[in-house]
This record gives structure tokens, sequence and C-alpha cells, in this order.
């Protein structure tokens, strides 16, 4: 492959990230190809300084009698929005020490600032000036001013939430030898990792990790697993800035915060279950207990609060996830799950978009007898041993039923 890589000259790498699931999706968060061989990851608030906002109003301002028109009001709305603090995980400012306003050169007063929108309102007030016994006349613009506002906004967030799931995929960028555009590595061919990943796994543990997915996929429990979003779209139940805590029974974001609440579903093997089922009488009535421990392989990475759907379609929570490891290679996830009932808002979480790709093949049911024809030949998918009589076969629809069988 080297020998192949030679006709390409090599410009550098793109980063992407992607939170809470190495499935994506994938953002790309540098600007131009890395070309060194060490780039942090980290928030970034971009600083714009004096950007012309004469235009941008929205109440009052250049071009207005704001007197008679707007009751004196002067706000405009910036350029790019959340406005954030700096320092911040974008936290959106409300005050006006966030912000910087000139008029035709002169520093304007600022009354308040609402950062999730970008607007800006001017203090028009006359305040006392006690060392002189006079008002000071406030800094508004007029018809021809030019209104420049200095802030910051967010253009990169990297949360620093507790068990955070942060994962990258790292694409190369190069030209052909011979002149041309820019080629770059395609994203599903990088291989994802992540900050739990503090050493790549070798052949030897890799093959350890195969036997286990053996061991799971001749007698492990099939599942779908749901993933709790830590970062996406804020839901509109997050909005009121007296609770600030999403609604638990929020239809939109099912408790979460995050538009969409979980991603998912993603298919996988779980040990089979080993735990009794009991009736418990609580103080709100009685209700099912029936909580175990099981494990899993490295992936998809769990955590806690993320959630499972079972066949027969009852849903539980996954508690604190373990991470046996060696030198730092994640090997098995164990964690303990618990019975969710019935009425709780994750049962409201619709189970769509399959993702096939842990679960053991599924085949289809063999087709019945025909009353006319005879029997019938089995469908394709239906386990069939060459060399094996038909009389004496016997078929299941599972890959692990012909391996136990024959």
């Amino acid at each position: 492959m080297l020998s192949l890589n030679s006709s390409f000259n090599i410009v550098g790498v793109n980063i992407y990230r992607a939170f809470d699931s190495e499935y994506g999706p994938f953002e790309r968060i540098t600007t131009l190809p890395v070309g060194s061989m060490f780039w942090r990851d980290q928030t970034d608030n971009v600083m714009v300084v004096d950007e012309d906002v004469s235009n941008s109003f929205i109440l009052g301002g250049t071009g207005h009698d704001a007197g008679e028109l707007y009751n004196g009001r002067f706000v405009f709305r910036t350029l790019h929005c959340p406005i954030v603090k700096a320092g911040s995980q974008r936290t959106h400012a409300n005050s006006a020490e966030d912000v910087l306003v000139f008029v035709d050169g002169k520093q304007a007063g600022v009354l308040s600032v609402q950062g999730w929108s970008g607007e800006v309102e001017l203090d028009n007030q006359q305040h006392p000036e006690v060392g002189t016994q006079t008002r000071l006349v406030p800094v508004l613009p007029g018809p021809s001013s030019v209104v420049t506002c200095s802030y910051r906004y967010n253009r990169s967030l990297l949360q620093t939430n507790l068990a955070q799931r942060v994962f990258y995929r790292v694409t190369t960028v190069a030209t052909p030898a011979g002149g041309g555009d820019l080629i770059e590595t395609p994203l599903e061919r990088a291989a994802a990792t992540s900050s739990y990943e503090i050493e790549k796994i070798d052949w030897i543990w890799r093959e350890a990790v195969r036997r286990n997915r053996w061991i799971l996929t001749q007698g492990g429990e099939r599942v779908k697993l749901f993933l709790q979003r830590a970062n996406g779209v804020p839901c509109s139940c997050t909005q009121n800035p007296q609770y600030k805590q999403p609604l638990n029974d929020c239809p939109i974001c099912y408790g979460t915060g995050s538009m969409g609440g979980y991603d998912g579903p993603y298919d996988a093997l779980l040990a089979p279950d080993d735990a009794e089922k009991k009736i418990t009488q609580g103080a709100t009535g009685r209700f099912l207990e029936h909580t175990y421990e099981v494990w899993t392989g490295p992936t998809p990475l769990l955590a806690q609060r993320d959630f499972l759907v079972k066949i027969n379609g009852e849903r539980y929570s996954i508690s604190g996830v373990r991470f046996p490891t060696n030198r730092g290679m994640i090997l098995q996830q164990h964690f303990n799950i618990g019975y969710i009932d019935s009425k709780d808002i994750r049962y409201s979480v619709p189970i769509d978009g399959n993702v096939d790709r842990y679960t053991a093949r599924q085949l289809p049911a063999m087709l019945p007898d025909d009353p006319v024809m005879g029997t019938s030949s089995p469908p394709a998918g239906i386990t069939n041993k060459p060399g094996i009589p038909d009389e004496r076969e016997l078929r299941g629809r599972n890959v692990v039923w012909e391996n136990i069988v024959f």
C-alpha cells in the first residue's frame, strides 16, 4: 500500500468528532488540514471585534425616530448567536460586561443582553453624576451613526460532563502528484477512537474479544441499545429560565434535555438472564423488581442512564458500567440492569432505524407444505447443510442452530 501512496502528496489530516456514539453523526472540527503530530480539542469561543451593526437594529436605531415610534428603545441583533461569556462552556451572555458597543467611536451603555438570540439593548436613560451634580446624556445612534459591537460566540464546544463520551475519526488529505483537487479518505473507512482508548488493541486481545463474542453468539440474549444524548439541540422544555431542567415526561426529549433524547437503537448481545423476578410493595404501590448483572463486548460504549429493550418488549435501565481492561484496552463491559416500569417515559421512545451490527443472523421461517404441489423447498436463508439428506436434516432459523446441530 505504501507504493500506491507514493503518487500522492500528503497535505495533512482532517479531524472529525461525535458525541455519545461511535456511529456518529461526525462533524469536522478542523478548519484546515492539520499538518503537525499534535492537536488539542477544546472549547473555542471566538472573539468578534467591532462588528458593524448599524443596519441590524430591530427596534429604533439608525434611520428611525426612536422616541416616537419605539418608545426610545434601541435593540440590535448580532450576526452570530448565541453570545457567550468569556471562558465559559457556551454559557449565554446576560450582562452588560459581556459586550462592548461604540456609537461613532464613543462607548455606549448597554441595558440588557439576550445571549441566546444575540439581541443587545442600549441604555437610553440619563444617569446622575454625583461629582458634578448633573445627569449624563446617554450615547445613542442617530440616522447616520456607525454602531459597532464586540462580543464572543461559540464555534466549537467540548463539554466537560461527567463520563462524557467523545469519539474522533481522522482522515488523510492529499493531492495527486501530477496536480489536481484535494482528495480525502472516506470517513466510513477511518476507525473511530475515544478518550477511553488509552492504547490500541493488539492481535492477542483482539482474539480474546472475538472468543468472548463467540460465547455471546452461542448463548447470549439479543437486545436493542439506546444511548442517551449528552449533547444535541436543546429541547424547548429547557428554555424556562427559572428551572433550567427538562421535564421528566417531555414527549420530545424524553426527559434528557436534548431533542430526540437517545441515539439508536443498536443491536447487541448480552449475557443471558440469571436473576429472580419479584413483586415488591412500595410507598406508591406494587412494582416489579428484576435487577441483575450482565456483560457484553467493548462496543458500543455504554454509560449510566442508557437503556435497552429486550425481544419481549421489556425495557431495562443501565447503571454504572465497569470496563475490564488490559493496558488501557477495553475488553468487556459489565453493568447492572433494572426493569423499567411500563409507565416510564422511556417506553415512548420509538424502536426504529434498526442498525444490524451485532445481532446473530435471523433467518426467515420455513414455508409450509403446499397441499397441491407437496412439500415446499426451503426458502433462501434457511439453514441447509449440503451432504445431509433432506429427509433427516434438521433445519433452524439462525446460524447458532446450524453450528450446534451439525
